[in-house]
């Protein structure tokens, strides 16, 4: 029996009914390109094997049932499409209450629905199950009464009601690289806004890794929580945004985020910034290079030079850890880092995500992979209590109808 049979076994075993609608909706990797989204910056992204499906049949009654066989619940959770609330028992269910709701004030009409969910996205794995699971719900809900809508209004909604409703700050990489990925390709955003819209270019890159006998694979201890994530990721963004007056002054023009800074430019005055503010200084550096290395990591893929672009994500990873610091109190993140590059086979490695959790993207030889994952584990279980899991993955097609 394949998946999709299952699923819609599943789903009649507990609806007893067939589904009229079934979305496939995968997790993403941030491949490169940290901290730059809220700097009007780049950056490149991918689509996951894994993913979430949801199963859905219309109701008119005004009621969402909603069941996830991740949480093994023995029956549907049950709300209304009057009355939304917050779930504090269930938290992911705030991710569909979310959704519903936005669409409803985005003057959708909705009837109601009864949805079955399954995930082989990691929870916690920093994959973004998230936005998976948010993607799944709002495109199978607006096929479902069949509403057609525009790619990256449909991401926006999606962060909106993460951000409105569930209380997440994301930015819009998780929700647009679900959306905007095809297999075989990263997703190349740029987060300068283009009039009403928060991106002005959407690019899909050629990524045949397999020719080139490599792999990408993601290093997690779920077990390392991200403490610094509330405060240190707010003061990072306050510092980077702080810096544009210095930046007016010193260049005479106008600048309006940190993208408008070129490399040779920030070079030159380097050393003034670092005598105005030496942290700063250190953060501007950070987005200013990296805006240059996903730039650089295009090129590099276009002509199939996996070398070059290994090294960018090596470069990437020691800029995060060094210059924006988002080691910061997590041992595990840098030891991961700094073993990980010396191991054979290492094409390239970098942290992965915000920062201040043990959470690492590696591009690995296949052919060395095995070895690389039991080197890793081996000398991080030396090290600390924690055990790290290893999640491979192929760049794979955004959320689409089954």
């Amino acid at each position: 029996m394949d998946l999709i049979d299952k699923l819609k076994k599943d789903f009649s075993e507990i609806y007893n009914s067939e589904p009229d609608v079934i979305i496939r909706s995968p997790g993403r990797a941030e491949i490169i390109g940290n901290h730059t989204d809220y700097n009007n910056g780049y950056a490149l992204a991918a689509a996951i094997t894994d993913a979430t499906f949801a199963a859905l049949k219309k109701r008119n009654d005004g009621k969402i049932r909603v069941i996830s066989k991740t949480f093994k619940l023995e029956q549907p959770i049950e709300f209304s499409l009057t009355q939304i609330a917050k779930d504090d028992s269930n938290n992911w269910s705030n991710y569909v209450r979310g959704i519903v709701k936005i669409l409803l004030n985005q003057n959708f009409s909705l009837t109601g629905a009864d949805i079955f969910l399954t995930s082989s996205v990691p929870i916690s794995g920093g994959l973004s199950s998230s936005a998976a699971l948010e993607v799944a719900i709002a495109k199978g809900m607006l096929e479902l009464h069949g509403y057609e809508i525009d790619p990256l209004k449909l991401a926006e909604l999606c962060q909106k009601a993460e951000n409105e409703f569930v209380g997440s700050p994301c930015g819009l990489l998780d929700q647009a690289s679900v959306v905007f990925a095809k297999e075989n390709n990263l997703v190349f955003l740029d987060f300068l806004p283009d009039n009403s819209k928060p991106l002005s270019q959407i690019k899909n890159i050629p990524f045949k890794i397999n020719d080139a006998n490599l792999s990408l694979v993601v290093i997690v201890d779920k077990n390392v929580k991200r403490e610094l994530g509330e405060s240190g990721y707010p003061e990072r963004r306050k510092m980077c945004e702080e810096s544009i007056p210095f930046w007016k002054e010193s260049l005479g023009r106008e600048i309006k985020s940190l993208r408008d800074i070129t490399s040779s430019e920030f070079n030159t005055y380097k050393e003034s910034l670092k005598t105005k503010n030496p942290k700063m200084c250190m953060r501007v550096e950070h987005i200013v290079f990296e805006n240059e290395r996903v730039l650089n990591s295009i090129k590099a893929l276009n002509s199939e030079d996996y070398t070059t672009f290994g090294k960018l994500l090596t470069e990437s990873g020691k800029s995060a850890l060094e210059l924006y610091e988002l080691d910061e109190e997590t041992p595990e993140l840098t030891f991961i880092f700094r073993t990980g590059k010396t191991l054979p086979g290492v094409r390239g490695i970098r942290n992965m995500g915000g920062g201040f959790s043990a959470l690492a993207l590696a591009l690995v030889d296949t052919n060395q992979m095995s070895q690389f994952k039991e080197n890793l584990a081996s000398a991080y279980s030396k090290q600390f209590a924690g055990t790290l899991n290893f999640i491979p993955f192929q760049a794979a097609e955004g959320a689409s109808l089954c």
